[in-house]
């Protein structure tokens, strides 16, 4: 499920689980993490490339189906967090990498296929991309350290992003500092090509400046937005002060289309992650990455044993009714002193 390849002195590491586009299993997480550190300190080498197989995207995320199964199902599993743990000590270590990482972002790019490759040094888009963080409707909360990079938007975005899940372009990441670079899809190719001659030459901050300035050369300008047509919605809605002030802000505008899909989305949702993740894109302004990677394992650990990801897994994903059963459904009585006490705010 993972393909290693070295050309010239560009190790190339292709997620290849097109049926499931790249969905990462315990398994691929350790594979990418043994190649990392066989390359890391093969002087051979001089960049990493992530990239994928798949005609759908570069990844859809963690396999959580992989997780309902064979960890929150098995009551004699007792390490039931072992796939999150590893996969947030993977993208800890990829932050830090001593080598240059570039990301092939394209298609559908989600979840832990964003924590895989947020810090990478350069990170390409291309017309098909769509990104996003849909944590919420599953009973947790945007992970993988990804909630430091929403608390850097406006208030009102990172919120929309962030309660609701929804997706971004490849414009709107640039416009939003989420990525470095759109080209257009048809040119990928020769981008690849010119990387991969770029190693033969130059190293660490040279080779990435190098091929940065190639990659501006080569620039899809074109500005297609997901959300510029309900920007004025989005603002409205998710300037509000606390998730219950914007659910009723949408409840009584049901009539119009954006502010009922909204509804429908909160009703989706458990109102605690919901109030919870309103809470911590405060919080992770004032965080390192570590420290926000590292918050949403205990998140993730508290999603866990109460319940709520096995709930959101089984009503998205396994039995798909879209009608979960949440311990905390009304967000108006949200236990507040619980956020407090998951976030030590």
């Amino acid at each position: 499920m993972i393909k290693e390849k070295i050309k010239e002195k560009l190790g190339i590491i292709y997620l290849d689980r097109p049926q499931k586009i790249n969905a990462l299993t315990l398994a691929m997480i350790r594979d990418i993490r043994k190649i990392l550190e066989k390359w890391e300190e093969n002087e051979e080498i001089r960049a990493i490339l992530f990239d994928s197989t798949s005609e759908k995207g570069f990844c859809s995320g963690g396999d959580l189906k992989e997780v309902y199964n064979d960890y929150l199902l098995k009551p004699s599993q007792k390490d039931k967090s072992v796939f999150f743990r590893e996969e947030f000590e993977l993208d800890k270590y990829i932050a830090t990498y001593k080598k240059p990482v570039i990301s092939h972002w394209y298609g559908i790019v989600m979840g832990g296929g964003i924590g895989l490759s947020i810090n990478s040094d350069i990170i390409i888009t291309d017309e098909t991309t769509n990104w996003a963080m849909p944590e919420t409707r599953l009973g947790f909360v945007p992970d993988v350290g990804v909630c430091k990079f929403l608390s850097t938007l406006p208030q009102a975005l990172g919120q929309y992003l962030g309660l609701c899940g929804k997706s971004l372009g490849a414009s709107d990441l640039i416009a939003n500092k989420l990525c470095d670079f759109k080209i257009s899809s048809l040119d990928y190719k020769k981008a690849l090509d010119k990387l991969i001659a770029l190693t033969k030459d130059y190293e660490a901050k040279e080779l990435v400046d190098k091929y940065k300035s190639y990659l501006k050369s080569i620039e899809d300008k074109a500005e297609v937005s997901k959300i510029d047509h309900i920007r004025e919605d989005i603002n409205k809605y998710f300037s509000l002060s606390s998730p219950w002030e914007i659910y009723k802000a949408i409840e009584a505008n049901k009539d119009d289309d954006f502010a009922r899909e909204i509804y429908d989305d909160f009703k989706q949702r458990p109102g605690f992650m919901l109030y919870l993740q309103f809470e911590k894109y405060f919080l992770c302004k004032n965080l390192s990455y570590e420290e926000t990677i590292d918050l949403d394992y205990k998140i993730l650990n508290y999603s866990v044993d109460e319940g709520y990801m096995k709930e959101g897994i089984r009503a998205v994903m396994v039995d798909k009714d879209k009608m979960p059963s949440w311990r905390n459904e009304n967000i108006k009585d949200v236990d507040m002193g619980k956020i407090k006490d998951l976030l030590q705010i």
